[in-house]
């Protein structure tokens, strides 16, 4: 695994945002030359549930263990409302599981990084299932290329948003989108929650993150802070997302389905398959 460093966010994110210009200048040089530019595929599964969509990333990234050749993939997805905690609070948590189960939310203990969170309707969650040395990443530097991507997404809305010294992307104190990863083998999977339209309600029930003096915000309640009824949907903000995940990453994004090689036809007969279970 490559090492990693403890940096402050701002050295971490300007690491980033050079490999990303490299990544980018790359991509220019390519369509210049001639040379074929690699897709990087995402598809948008709508609603599903938490234990359906962790499911698909355990047998999305075994099918990249005994496949060098498979193909990078973006999940895209919401989730009905769950509660999640990560493997610093595994067997630590049955009192909380009981009550938040009673509030008719699903609750699940995951191998991510990062502590109780929540995941529910209105929220852009993404699971990339990447192969981390395709782009030349430590597993430090790709969650901030993550914040940068949301960064940058909440900007195109007018947000602006910035890191902090804790992990995800906030507006002010408030965090808009929470981040949690597991790599394995240079694998990538779970991934980001990007507050859109979610009711943020559902935070109240928890210690979001387990920081204990801050709030949760989304896109939507950012406008409604400047008096704007605009409602931002996940819909909505998804192609300006893997427009800039496209940016950062270094490759451009384009639905699965209208991705036109073997390895990701093979790909989307799995997804097929395994959704129809």
């Amino acid at each position: 695994m490559y090492s990693t460093f403890k940096l402050w966010p701002e050295q971490v994110n300007f690491i980033c945002i050079k490999i990303g210009m490299s990544l980018f200048f790359s991509t220019f040089r390519n369509t210049l030359t001639g040379i074929p530019t690699s897709i990087l595929p995402y598809v948008y599964l709508s609603q599903i549930s938490y234990e359906k969509a962790l499911n698909l990333q355990k047998l999305l990234v075994r099918r990249r263990f005994e496949n060098k050749n498979s193909s990078d993939l973006l999940l895209l997805l919401q989730h009905p409302p769950t509660f999640t905690t990560g493997r610093r609070d595994i067997g630590k948590t049955m009192n909380d599981e009981a009550y938040l189960r009673k509030l008719g939310a699903e609750y699940f203990e995951t191998l991510r990084g990062g502590q109780t969170t929540f995941h529910g309707p209105g929220q852009l969650v993404g699971y990339p299932i990447l192969d981390l040395r395709n782009f030349k990443l430590s597993v430090r530097c790709y969650v901030a290329a993550i914040e940068h991507v949301i960064i940058n997404t909440c900007n195109a809305y007018g947000i602006v948003a910035s890191t902090t010294k804790n992990t995800g992307v906030w507006v002010g104190d408030d965090k808009i989108c929470a981040i949690g990863i597991q790599v394995q083998r240079f694998i990538t999977s779970h991934g980001f929650a990007l507050n859109c339209n979610t009711d943020l309600n559902w935070f109240d029930h928890i210690i979001p993150c387990g920081l204990e003096d801050k709030k949760m915000t989304s896109l939507t309640n950012e406008y409604a802070k400047e008096g704007k009824k605009t409602i931002i949907t996940v819909e909505q903000v998804i192609p300006t997302l893997c427009q800039h995940f496209g940016y950062v990453f270094g490759r451009p994004l384009k639905p699965l389905k209208d991705v036109n090689n073997e390895s990701d036809r093979a790909l989307m007969q799995i997804l097929d398959e395994f959704l129809m279970i």
